[in-house]
């Protein structure tokens, strides 16, 4: 089979374009959207393509060298460049992979910023098949193994905003407690779980609260672990989750690294543990751990009081309030971060009843393990789909035994 695929620059299987400059200005709230090659960054009221669009990022903190495909009716601004395939030699699809598979990154320059410019891009070498055959059988394999990590990834979507409705709707907005005061039963429960509120409210320090609930700090409710450790054999062998590896605003882990060979402090948590980071840009960053590891010293590592009431502990850190008081009282002009002791833990929380709080644990809980096995099953498919595209979009290996391997 190998001796089926030629070797070509890229730049005899496509043409390159730079995406416009559009002044954030210009951006609205709705209409089609603008793409920067990060994601959408706003949207215009007309689009440049129609078709979904292959491109690189050619500038900007952290993807630089990142190869993409647009969201079709869109506009793509100059942190990328647009590549167009010929397409007589090279499916868009096919080049796409073919991209990923190669080491774009290494086309960087610039010391202050590092950027991708055209002329780097020309004489990448790119291996294509003759027939288009083995192009779109190559194509639909990886993008199978692509619709069911996306298909997994859009579950924990739904599985996050149940969870999250919840959450909000008994413990931030109190509908329960409102229903009650108009004489209504409460609504997406049963009467055990609607006994467990009050008909009422009374006043605090934070407003009006369900009557019979308290106001307390946030150590009422999470414990810091804080078990430090420095790298040795052990720790190589647990999985090593870096700050920027917990994905933003979303509570299941996404992303985690097998050992670290770093040389300072690490913490360790445990399965269940709340992770928090504690250092700016990465107070919104906040999950549970589905596993035991290890993780930098600018994490939180934080357990529920209440064995039984983890999910609860977990969306109080996880809302909005808890990250922006972490941000508010950090401390550091360079870098600043938050303190646990003394800052964090005494943040005033409205704390309900201990039953309330194991009752929506118990309601949520599988929900978040559905997702956690869900989320262990996208990091095994993307594996394996890394492992096997460049043997597969080099021609090394044949797609009955890629399906073999799969």
């Amino acid at each position: 089979m190998s001796s089926e695929w030629i070797e070509h620059k890229l730049s005899d299987l496509a043409t390159f374009k730079y995406g416009k400059f559009l002044a954030k200005s210009a951006l609205s709230a709705e209409g089609f959207p603008v793409y920067s090659g990060y994601g959408v960054v706003g949207y215009l009221p007309d689009y440049h393509f129609e078709d979904s669009q292959l491109l690189i990022v050619c500038r900007g903190e952290g993807g630089t060298g990142d190869v993409k495909m647009s969201p079709k009716k869109c506009s793509i601004t100059n942190l990328s460049i647009v590549i167009s395939p010929k397409e007589q030699l090279v499916s868009r699809k096919f080049l796409y992979w073919a991209l990923k598979a190669s080491d774009t990154r290494r086309l960087r320059t610039g010391s202050a910023q590092a950027q991708i410019v055209i002329a780097a891009l020309e004489n990448l070498p790119i291996s294509i098949p003759l027939g288009s055959e083995i192009q779109s059988s190559v194509v639909e394999f990886l993008d199978s193994l692509d619709d069911r990590i996306t298909l997994l990834r859009e579950t924990n979507i739904t599985l996050e905003s149940i969870a999250q409705a919840i959450f909000k709707s008994w413990f931030v907005d109190f509908d329960p407690v409102h229903a009650k005061m108009n004489g209504l039963a409460p609504e997406g429960m049963d009467e055990e779980v609607a006994g467990l509120f009050p008909n009422g409210f009374e006043e605090s320090e934070l407003g009006d609260i369900p009557r019979g609930w308290h106001i307390d700090g946030l150590h009422n409710i999470l414990l810091m672990r804080n078990e430090r450790t420095q790298p040795s054999e052990a720790t190589k062998a647990l999985p090593y989750v870096p700050v920027d590896s917990i994905t933003a605003k979303s509570p299941f882990l996404m992303d985690f690294k097998s050992g670290e060979d770093a040389n300072s402090s690490l913490i360790l948590f445990h399965k269940g543990d709340i992770l928090f980071g504690a250092m700016r840009p990465y107070f919104h960053k906040v999950c549970i751990a589905p596993f035991d590891g290890v993780t930098r010293t600018t994490v939180f590592t934080l357990m529920p009081r209440i064995a039984n009431a983890r999910e609860f502990a977990l969306f109080l850190a996880f809302q909005d309030a808890t990250i922006e008081y972490a941000a508010q009282h950090s401390e550091g002009s360079t870098i600043p971060y938050a303190k646990w002791r003394n800052s964090l833990e005494n943040m005033p929380t409205v704390i309900p009843s201990e039953v309330l709080q194991e009752r929506y644990s118990n309601i949520v809980a599988p929900l978040i393990d559905k997702a956690n096995q869900n989320n262990a099953l996208i990091h095994n498919l993307s594996e394996l789909r890394d492992v096997l595209l460049p043997r597969l979009i080099s021609g090394q290996l044949q797609i009955p035994e890629a399906e073999a391997i799969a």
